[in-house]
């Protein structure tokens, strides 16, 4: 046996596929054709192949997460990247506190190479250490644009900047409190001073969108987390964040409440 075939490793199940002319197969064809929006599948050799959508319990992360990334990370250093990226970005929040065992068990490494893999995502600038305790290292993760210098553009929102506690709030003053007035059913509310300019954010979708992040949180549009949410969304407006970038921060909301409510019922 000659040394090449020694070493060669088959992927199991693919000597049984003989390569096929081009859309040779009419189903397959019709499955690698479907649009993004056709919601339908194509049997073919057994399965159903096409459209498929998860709708909860899923990570948001851009494609150079995996397209970009790979071309500056090893396969171990991908992985170690992607499960940071999960513990960080897939919370909802730029950094994750991370315990070396829970990684060591995540990629299946020991210690001494978990250490390695890790050097090279920090050293090639995917993420950075900057805190530890006994629950494990703080760790800043970046996104891809990041790591490469340049700016996250209109597709990431991020948190408005704080100041360290005692030092002097850069923000604007927070607008004065919103009372909704209760409708009547027999005459028209008068319009409460607070609510005068709701219209004035982008697109005129202020309430809109603060009843919308309202709902998201609580289930309901109480007058509380309907304040709560102007004062928010009017912030947003404020700092230049569009309307597309606020409702992309309404349906996170949504979808980390919902999967908390369906691990609360689980438990």
């Amino acid at each position: 046996m000659a040394r090449g075939e020694s070493y060669y490793v088959g992927i199991r199940g693919s000597a049984a596929i003989a390569t096929a002319p081009l859309d040779d197969e009419a189903a397959v064809a019709r499955a690698e054709h479907l649009g993004p929006g056709e919601m339908r599948r194509v049997p073919y050799a057994g399965e159903l192949l096409g459209a498929a959508r998860i709708r909860a319990g899923f990570v948001p992360v851009p494609f150079d997460a995996f397209d970009r990334a790979s071309q500056a990370l090893g396969a171990e250093e991908q992985a170690a990247y992607l499960q940071l990226l999960r513990l960080s970005w897939g919370e909802g929040r730029n950094f994750c506190r991370a315990a070396k065992r829970e990684l060591m068990a995540r990629l299946a490494l020991s210690e001494r190479r978990l250490n390695h893999v890790l050097d090279g995502v920090v050293e090639k600038g995917f993420a950075r250490p900057l805190h530890r305790d006994n629950r494990g290292t703080l760790y800043r993760v970046y996104l891809p644009a990041e790591a490469f210098g340049e700016p996250l553009g209109d597709e990431v929102l991020c948190g408005r900047a704080q100041p360290p506690p005692g030092a002097a709030d850069p923000q604007p003053p927070s607008p004065p409190r919103l009372r909704l007035a209760a409708s009547r059913p027999d005459a028209a509310a008068p319009a409460h001073p607070a609510r005068r300019g709701l219209g004035q954010g982008p697109g005129g979708e202020l309430l809109a969108l603060a009843r919308r992040l309202a709902r998201a949180r609580t289930g309901g549009e109480s007058e509380g987390a309907v304040e709560a949410a102007v004062h928010e969304v009017k912030d947003l407006f404020s700092e230049g964040h569009s309307p597309a970038q606020v409702e992309a921060c309404i349906r996170a909301v949504a979808r980390r409440a919902g999967r908390d409510q369906e691990q609360g019922a689980a438990s």
